[in-house]
């Protein structure tokens, strides 16, 4: 069995860990625009591995990312796009428009849950890429993720402060902070619930599969009636997953 180092570079930060017999290790985090081989260098040399696979939505970044895996004497990567098998087929217009970490997300969870199925990726944007019996990868949906909702609070206000994601129980604000997190929370789940409930509808299910990554699935999921998967290392495994079926 194969052991890869598998890179998920994203437009802040980027994360790497080694994939092996479907699991994902040893993960660490870098910016995705490092300044000098040795803030990435510690992330690429922890164990010799067999292959190295990326899957990169910033495209500008990516000959850095090549320069320094070729400085830590690693193989020459091999990058994620729709010309590599998925394990999944794809139906859909332009599908060299899809971002590589939505094509990992959805190799993922073809493996993990099957079809027909959704995956939610809680990040900048929050992502929902649907995975239909027949067709594979069929298409998805894209709305702002959670820190787009508060830096535009926070931007476009003059009174309203930048806040972060916070728990509480509270159905009313006391605060104009905890006012903010609540209308964040309920809001967002809110629109969760209405896309997945219009998902079920259309695949004519009562009950859609759902696996869920990004920094905040758990936030939205936690004590929430919508039975949801959380993986927090689910593109991670994807990648790891279309390496096995490429290399």
């Amino acid at each position: 069995m194969k052991t890869l180092l598998v890179i998920d570079i994203g437009n802040t930060s980027s994360s790497a860990g080694y994939y092996r017999n479907g699991k994902v290790t040893s993960v660490g985090r870098c910016r995705s625009r490092f300044q000098s081989l040795e803030e990435v260098e510690p992330l690429l040399t922890r164990k010799p591995v067999d292959a190295v696979v990326i899957a990169s939505v910033v495209p500008p970044v990516n000959a850095r990312w090549k320069k320094a895996v070729k400085a830590a004497g690693l193989p020459k990567p091999q990058f994620v796009s729709c010309e590599l098998e998925l394990g999944i087929p794809v139906d859909y217009p332009k599908p060299e428009s899809i971002g590589a970490d939505r094509l990992a997300n959805a190799a993922a969870g073809a493996r993990l849950m099957g079809t027909p199925s959704v995956v939610c990726d809680f990040g900048t944007a929050l992502t929902f890429d649907i995975l239909d019996p027949v067709k594979g990868y069929k298409g998805g949906i894209i709305c702002p993720g959670l820190p787009l909702m508060f830096d535009y609070l926070a931007e476009k206000t003059a009174l309203l402060p930048h806040v972060e994601p916070a728990k509480t129980r509270a159905v009313v604000g006391r605060n104009t902070r905890q006012a903010m997190q609540i209308g964040a929370r309920l809001g967002y789940r809110g629109m969760v619930r209405e896309i997945l409930q219009s998902l079920e509808a259309d695949f004519g299910v009562g009950q859609l599969p759902v696996c869920c990554t990004g920094g905040y699935a758990g936030w939205i999921f936690k004590d929430w009636d919508v039975p949801a998967t959380i993986d927090p290392r689910l593109t991670l495994r994807g990648i790891g997953i279309i390496g096995e079926l490429n290399i």
